[in-house]
């Protein structure tokens, strides 16, 4: 009796050992990555695979299921697009995947996650090659401390890899392959990279090359940081024949999904004036340098936290021919003083916007008129705030906040900045 117990000791312990050591052994990451060299340039392939909805035109899992479920959430494409799946087969599953990183034509982050099944990183980066686009898709999960999911990403590169990615770069070349050659284009969209005491900034130039000398307009983001609306309303001011920046107030990548971290960022930005203005000239003379742009005609547009920015940057004299805030805040980081404002302004309110008081609106006209301002205050009866922003009806309900899109004082603003432009760059 000893005799066996000393076995199945001994057994256990040996158990325990080899537990141990396939933990010790058993690496904690897996890597997928697969390459494939399509025959269409960088432009056509970043844009098919920045768009969730064409997706499941070349996925590897759509054969699978055509029945599967997708939806999609945020901008139709780029920086914060979100598409969920839903399938019954278990090859396919659900989850969700999101565009956390979106550099044109070079590179797209996304995240993944599958429910209980745990989260990943995959990413796409396009580099030019033999007149067309070699495209690497990767594939990286933590399995931390579980020890199954350790030796099943043993077997990950040969089932995903091999499975998946490659069928799936397969399917993406025929499609990239087949569509038409996009006709040549003047317009230009793309990342700009710049540095103002060591914060790292990323800001979005869209122009056209056809068009030199053009005035150049400052595009300032929204408190949710500089994402993928910023971007539009420069590309929308390129169409109308500007040079646009979007530019980065808050550096480093950061991008906030909730209130509570945009109004975080937002003060790290409003309570240093001296910062305010290091970051708005740094981006001032970016695009003043830029050889399409007009240097002597220059002028900037915010929205929320960026409306703020510019009525602010005004305010301390910023070189600038125009300025139109739409919904931003009216407070001075320090009031206008007579003779310093050199722009001329225009406030695009809503009325019924509870961050934007009456006392703040009478404080602002009183401020400009003593400081000898030309300037023009429009007030949307009934309109709340963000009301530019197609998404802020939807965010609002989400976090409770007072934001609401309105299609008429939307299409109105612009309007009326398109003619404010005209007339101060004339």
């Amino acid at each position: 009796m000893a005799v066996l117990k000393r076995l199945v000791y001994l057994l256990i312990f040996l158990l325990i050992a080899a537990v141990a050591a396939g933990y010790l052994l058993l690496p904690s990451r897996s890597h997928v990555e697969r390459s494939a060299q399509i025959n269409a340039p960088p432009e056509t392939v970043y844009g098919l695979l920045q768009d969730f909805s064409r997706f499941k035109e070349w996925s590897p899992w759509a054969g699978l299921d055509p029945n599967a479920e997708y939806r999609y959430e945020g901008p139709e494409s780029g920086l914060g697009a979100k598409m969920f799946w839903s399938s019954a087969n278990p090859q396919v599953g659900s989850g969700s995947q999101e565009i956390i990183e979106a550099r044109p034509y070079t590179k797209i982050g996304v995240a993944l996650d599958f429910g209980k099944m745990g989260r990943a990183a995959s990413g796409y980066n396009l580099e030019p090659a033999e007149g067309g686009t070699r495209v690497t898709w990767s594939f990286d999960t933590d399995h931390g401390s579980n020890l199954l999911k350790r030796l099943f990403g043993i077997f990950l590169d040969k089932w995903i890899g091999e499975t998946y990615y490659e069928t799936g770069l397969a399917n993406l070349k025929e499609l990239a392959e087949s569509r038409p050659p996009a006709a040549e284009t003047t317009k230009v969209a793309e990342e700009r990279v710049y540095d103002v005491d060591g914060t790292r900034l990323t800001g979005f130039l869209a122009y056209d090359r056809s068009r030199p000398q053009s005035p150049g307009v400052l595009v300032v983001h929204e408190w949710w940081g500089h994402n993928d609306y910023a971007r539009r309303r420069a590309k929308m001011l390129a169409d109308l024949g500007y040079t646009a920046f979007a530019l980065d107030m808050y550096g480093d990548g950061k991008l906030a999904r909730h209130p509570e971290d945009a109004t975080k960022f937002m003060n790290e930005v409003v309570q240093n004036a001296s910062l305010t203005q290091k970051r708005f000239l740094a981006a001032l003379a970016l695009l003043k340098s830029h050889p399409s742009v007009n240097p002597d005609k220059i002028g900037a547009i915010g929205y929320c936290f960026g409306g703020g920015v510019v009525l602010n940057m005004a305010r301390m004299g910023a070189d600038l021919e125009g300025v139109v805030s739409f919904h931003g805040s009216l407070g001075p980081m320090r009031p206008a003083a007579p003779g310093t404002v050199k722009a001329d302004l225009l406030v695009l309110n809503g009325a019924a916007d509870p961050f934007v008081t009456e006392e703040q609106k009478k404080a602002f006209n009183q401020e400009m008129e003593a400081a000898g301002v030309t300037y023009e205050f429009i007030d949307y009866p009934g309109v709340k705030h963000s009301f530019t922003n197609p998404e802020a009806t939807e965010a609002g309900r989400e976090f409770g906040l007072p934001l609401e899109y309105n299609a008429e004082a939307d299409a109105d603003s612009w309007q009326r900045m398109q003619d404010f432009l005209k007339r101060v760059f004339r």
